[in-house]
């Protein structure tokens, strides 16, 4: 069974009314979103309202004598401009058609004694804390198979950016997971730099020369080059997380002694 509806109520907003049953105008400018131009003491501004409430005045289609259309009410309780229904129809106009109709619906709920359904309000998506997504994270990859501890720190804290939009690494400064052994690996540029070459010709090098690395453009969190059997023994991966948090990607770094394969094409000093 539908309840019966005993008040006025547009867009959720409960619209209130006085002792002799006009309307609010402030409570319908609330409902309509409340634009400062579209206030109530804006419209009673218009000569055109006032014609209208002083034509409805003299029609004397109201249950008492002297009754008000269009009464203002300053301090006391419920403070504020009331309207009958008529000039609610009106006021409703003036703010926009689409509030219009709304109003003649809600007239029409109030007549027929059925409250009208308000527009679904949009379900509001709670992201998690992100300790609790990392160590959520955490316990997923923990069941991966042949994954190691670097791998499964970056995976959960690129779930843990997907889940909630933080990344628990960037957070706590820790910007780059090392190696268990470090061994003062360099960058392709650091070796380079070593021997008179940039970090482009290093990587051609190491990959066509040297054999130690091939070109595999990896994906958006990975590395563009990999190691090769023979390059296992001079090359480690270091997993490090990007500026601003947002992913984790991967660099091949090589032991000093690897330095050794490009000496051959070293560039003699000027």
């Amino acid at each position: 069974m539908t309840p019966h509806n005993t008040e006025l109520t547009i867009l959720s907003t409960t619209i209130r009314q006085d002792a002799e049953g006009r309307y609010c105008l402030n409570d319908c400018w609330k409902a309509s979103g409340g634009d400062p131009n579209k206030a109530p003491s804006e419209w009673v501004k218009n000569k055109q309202t006032k014609a209208l409430a002083e034509e409805l005045k003299q029609s004397g289609n109201f249950p008492t004598d002297g009754f008000q259309p269009l009464k203002s009410k300053n301090g006391g309780i419920n403070p504020g401009t009331y309207a009958c229904k008529e000039l609610v129809y009106a006021y409703a106009m003036w703010i926009s058609p689409a509030f219009h109709l709304q109003v003649i619906r809600a007239f029409d709920a109030l007549i027929t004694g059925q409250i009208p359904n308000p527009a679904p309000k949009p379900k509001r998506i709670r992201k998690p804390a992100f300790d609790t997504a990392f160590t959520r994270c955490m316990n997923v990859v923990a069941l991966l198979p042949n994954v190691d501890e670097n791998q499964k720190l970056l995976m959960a804290a690129r779930g843990t950016h997907a889940l909630c939009g933080i990344n628990p690494l960037e957070v706590m400064g820790y910007t780059a997971i090392p190696a268990a052994t470090q061994d003062n690996y360099l960058t392709p540029t650091e070796l380079g730099r070593q021997v008179g070459l940039s970090g482009r010709r290093v990587n051609q090098i190491l990959c066509e020369e040297a054999h130690l690395q091939v070109h595999t453009p990896g994906s958006s969190s990975g590395s563009d080059w990999s190691m090769t059997e023979k390059g296992l023994a001079f090359g480690k991966m270091f997993d490090s997380t990007r500026k601003g948090g947002k992913g984790s990607q991967q660099q091949l770094k090589w032991k000093p002694s690897a330095i050794e394969f490009l000496r051959p094409f070293a560039n003699p000093p000027a």
